[in-house]
C-alpha cells in the first residue's frame, strides 16, 4: 500500500504508524535521500509484511553512480552470449558463468542479486528473476522494483517473452523523459561486435510494452 504524507509527518512517526522499521521503509523507498526530510503530499510505500520474512536482511537500492560504473565495468571484455547463463554470483568481478551471459543473468549481477532467489514474489515464478518475472515485480511493485511512468538513469527497462524472448538493460542515458542508451547483454551485441555487452542506443526497447522499473531493494 501507499501513504500520502501529512502535516507533521516524519519517517519515523510512520514506521511507528504502520509497525515497520524505519530501515525497512527506507528500502522500499529508494527515492528517499534524507529520512529527517519528507514532503506534505509525497507517496510513501508501505511493504506488506506478510511478504517480509522474520529477520530478515535489508539491502537498501544502490546509488545510480555506483550501478552504472558496475555496468561499464562489463562492457567490452569479449563475455558471449548464451541464455540462462551468468547472474549467480552476484560478488563476482564479472557476470558471466563460463564466459556466457544473458541479459537477465546481466542486470542481476549488476544490481548486486543472485537471478536464483528466495524473495516471496519470485517463488510464483519459480524462485528465478528473469524478465518474465520482472516484467511482472515491474507491473505490481510489490517485489524487488517500482514500476516508473518515465524512465531514469539507473534503471531496469524490460519486456517479457510474449511471442518471442523478452529482453532487459540498464538504462544510462535519459534526455528530456526518454532513452537515450542502455547497457545491456544480447545475442544481437553479440552477433555484432562479438561481445554481448555493449552501451547502444534504445531502439530495440522501443516497444509500447517495455516498462522501466527502479530497484527498490531486496528483502
Amino acid at each position: 500500500m501507499f501513504y500520502t504524507v501529512k502535516p507533521s509527518d516524519t519517517l519515523s512517526k510512520i514506521a511507528d504508524k504502520f509497525d515497520v522499521k524505519l530501515s525497512l521503509l527506507l528500502a522500499f523507498n529508494p527515492q528517499i535521500t534524507d529520512p529527517d526530510r519528507i514532503k506534505v503530499g509525497q507517496s510513501i510505500k508501505i511493504p506488506n509484511l506478510e511478504d517480509v520474512p522474520a529477520n530478515a536482511p535489508i539491502t537498501q537500492g544502490k546509488d545510480v553512480a555506483d550501478l552504472l560504473a558496475r555496468a561499464r565495468s562489463a562492457v567490452k571484455q569479449g563475455i558471449r552470449y548464451k541464455l540462462g547463463e551468468g547472474g549467480m554470483k552476484p560478488t563476482a568481478a564479472m557476470p558471466d558463468s563460463n564466459g556466457k551471459c544473458d541479459c537477465s543473468g546481466f542486470v542481476c549481477w549488476v544490481l548486486g542479486v543472485s537471478r536464483k532467489t528466495t524473495h516471496p514474489f519470485y517463488q510464483k515464478h519459480g524462485g528465478w528473476i528473469f524478465t518474465d518475472s520482472m516484467e511482472a515485480d515491474v507491473k505490481s511493485s510489490s517485489g524487488i522494483f517500482e514500476g516508473l511512468n518515465t524512465p531514469e538513469p539507473g534503471c531496469i527497462v524490460v519486456f517479457g517473452a510474449g511471442n518471442a524472448i523478452g529482453h532487459v538493460g540498464l538504462v544510462s542515458e535519459v534526455a528530456n523523459g526518454k532513452m537515450k542508451k542502455v547497457i545491456h547483454c544480447s545475442s544481437g551485441n553479440d552477433a555484432n561486435f562479438r561481445d554481448s555487452i555493449q552501451e547502444t542506443g534504445p531502439a530495440v526497447f522501443n516497444r509500447a510494452d517495455a516498462l522501466w522499473g527502479r530497484f527498490a531493494g531486496v528483502v
